[in-house]
């Protein structure tokens, strides 16, 4: 058996609520996340229970009226357990429980009150159990800065307070509400004045500021405090406001803050050799010694970063630039450049005619390019549609060419065929668009991209005369995994494309996106009937009249693009394959009992993700929520919702009078 002091030092980083986290004023609580309750760990056994209890009432953070029931029964029933409340959070009103739970801590030291208070929300028992507290520390919040708020319940709560403070003897340290943007309490110079007023009376020695962007003028009624010691400005200022400070006598030596750091780059501290003419690895082999600083330069010029396309080129402190390394020595600069470390991932946009020239100068360099990712390149200027033609001409190694944002590089039919005969081999993802809609396409170009496993094209795509009556079209993508295609029903050019990747065999076909379409054609549903059974994951743009299921008859993943979407899926029986559908969110109006017993065709589905929403953070917001009720009863029958950042919804505790869903 351990004793009770290690068991507490144990569990204490898991059930204590830092600092920080308590006193945080952002608009969005940092206590809306969705973990697990820490009041857990108090069921392991009777131990925990008994050293956890004081932990866990250490710091109370309040958010829902259920919450604040809650807590009030508790500590009717366990009286004791109120004298563990030194910190206290209260995001709201939560009526009459909060006089019983206020009575119930006498020896509470350090206050958070959110002026969020809505016409629903009562504050009778907040503002009669505020005069039984006496304490040390409170922090004030609004987050209501463009539209505060106006009822009687916000009235009477800051009515309270301008009664309680002056009568706390304990108030020390008082945190400022947001005095920038409101016009409300006590952003005015009148209301700001009364509040420097009624701190007069007492013994505050620091007043902290949470934010801001200027220095009222009314500041200086704070000097008139007698006891005021220090003027905390809790985030970094900038220059304009240091120099304001600076410039008042006053403020200056009240004022307590820090600069805004901007980041400069500090040269390591390096020790010089006490041998100027030292050698590393002098008596290894030079193939040793060749493998080991090909290592040190994959790292140092962060090849494996540059693979992503998302990855920022520009130089930071974090990723200086990496030309220097060359210039260590004439023996790095060598293995750089016989090395794929600098060339093997470009990002490309207009300095693509910087890399023609050098690939006409060193042609062998090319080889060693394996990723391109584009940018913005004007390809109709000749200039820059020859530039492309000569790195086309000197990349037989070319592994993947795509887009830096969701766009495509637009080339010609010559272009592409030149790609085809010189990285057809070994490219395994492209994007690209083809802009040439006069020229057709051989077929043998597109029979050269043997090792392609992911294609996103648009444009006009279309075979020549001579090659569309034969059935060899049949040996075209057929290593294609993923096809994305771009355009828009209606027009000859995008029916032309779909056409020909019907035709095509797309033996390896799992993923079709198509997010660009709207409503149904011949030569869509003709695609789909022809590959449908090979998909698993599709991605549409606006249904209509597509019968995506009854055509498809093994998707395991489906994305739609437009939330309305969602009851327009209907199989016509029972769709046992599909696992998990994606959509914005839930259709405008949507009854969550409709939309659950539509989702009932569906046996094996066990995820829904709704890509453009986000949990709702608040009581008010989630009392509301439709997606939360739907949410609550799909998780009975085993089946996750998600939101825009891939977190489940976790039921909150409930009011026993209430029927819906609160924080």
């Amino acid at each position: 058996m351990l004793p009770d002091e290690i068991i507490s030092e144990i569990l204490s980083p898991a059930l204590k609520v830092s600092e920080e986290l308590f006193s945080d004023t952002s608009d969005v609580s940092p206590f809306s996340n969705y973990t697990p309750s820490t009041s857990d760990y108090l069921l392991v056994c009777k131990d925990w229970l008994r050293v956890a209890t004081p932990l866990l009432y250490n710091v109370v953070v309040l958010r829902s009226k259920a919450q604040t029931n809650a807590l009030q029964q508790v500590l009717k029933t366990n009286p004791e357990f109120g004298l563990f409340i030194k910190k206290l959070r209260v995001e709201g009103g939560f009526g009459t429980a909060m006089h019983t739970i206020l009575k119930s801590a006498p020896n509470i030291t350090d206050l958070f009150i959110s002026l969020s208070i809505y016409s629903s929300d009562s504050t009778g028992g907040l503002c009669k159990g505020l005069p039984l507290i006496n304490p040390h520390r409170i922090i004030i919040v609004d987050p209501h800065v463009i539209k505060p708020l106006k009822n009687k319940h916000l009235d009477a709560l800051k009515k309270a307070l301008f009664t309680c403070i002056p009568s706390w003897s304990n108030l020390r340290i008082f945190g400022y509400p947001d005095v920038e943007l409101r016009s409300d309490w006590p952003q005015s110079a009148e209301k700001a004045t009364e509040l420097s007023q009624l701190l007069a009376h007492t013994q505050v020695h620091t007043v902290t500021f949470d934010s801001l962007s200027r220095i009222p003028q009314w500041i200086a009624t704070l000097y008139s405090i007698p006891s005021l010691k220090v003027l905390r400005f809790q985030r970094p200022l900038d220059e304009k406001l240091v120099s304001k400070i600076e410039s008042d006598p006053q403020l200056r030596k009240l004022a307590k803050y820090t600069r805004i750091h901007k980041p400069t780059h500090i040269e390591p501290d390096i020790t010089p050799s006490l041998n100027p003419f030292f050698v590393p690895m002098q008596s290894a082999s030079e193939e040793t010694r060749e493998t080991v600083w090909k290592r040190v330069l994959f790292f140092a010029m962060y090849t494996e970063e540059m693979r992503s396309p998302t990855f920022s080129r520009r130089t930071s402190e974090l990723y200086p630039s990496r030309l220097p390394v060359l210039c260590v020595s004439k023996y790095f600069h060598r293995l750089a450049l016989l090395n794929p470390h600098l060339l093997e991932s470009l990002r490309l946009s207009l300095n693509i005619t910087g890399l023609a020239q050098l690939l006409e100068k060193e042609p062998h360099l090319g080889s060693f390019i394996r990723r391109i990712f584009t940018a913005v390149i004007p390809t109709r200027s000749p200039i820059y549609k020859q530039a492309i033609s000569v790195v086309f001409r000197h990349i037989p190694c070319l592994e993947v060419l795509a887009p830096v944002a969701d766009s495509q590089l637009g080339i010609t039919t010559e272009l592409f065929e030149e790609l085809g005969k010189i990285a057809g081999h070994s490219i395994q993802k492209l994007s690209v668009f083809l802009s040439d809609t006069d020229s057709d396409v051989s077929l043998s170009s597109l029979q050269r991209f043997t090792n392609l496993r992911a294609l996103n094209t648009g444009g006009d795509i279309r075979l020549s005369g001579d090659d569309l009556g034969g059935t060899a079209l049949l040996n075209v993508f057929t290593t294609v995994q993923d096809l994305r295609i771009r355009g828009t029903l209606g027009g000859g050019i995008w029916n032309n494309l779909v056409e020909l990747f019907t035709n095509a065999r797309l033996d390896s076909l799992r993923t079709l996106v198509l997010p660009m379409i709207y409503g149904s054609s011949p030569e869509l549903d003709n695609l789909l009937r022809v590959h449908g059974d090979k998909l698993h994951h599709i991605t549409l743009g606006p249904l209509r009249d597509i019968p995506v299921l009854n055509l498809c008859a093994n998707l395991t993943n489906i994305k739609l693009c437009d939330q309305d979407d969602l009851a327009k899926l209907t199989p016509d029986s029972q769709y046992h394959a599909l696992v998990k559908i994606s959509c914005p969110d839930l259709p405008k109006n949507a009854d969550p009992e409709e939309v659950e017993a539509m989702l009932d065709m569906y046996p094996n589905l066990r995820e829904i993700e709704f890509h453009y929403f986000k949990w709702p953070t608040t009581e008010r917001e989630i009392s509301k929520s439709n997606a939360v009720l739907l949410a609550e009863s799909l998780l009975l029958k085993n089946v996750k919702v998600l939101d825009k950042e891939g977190r489940q919804w976790s039921p909150r505790l409930k009011a026993r009078k209430q029927s819906r869903t609160v924080s």
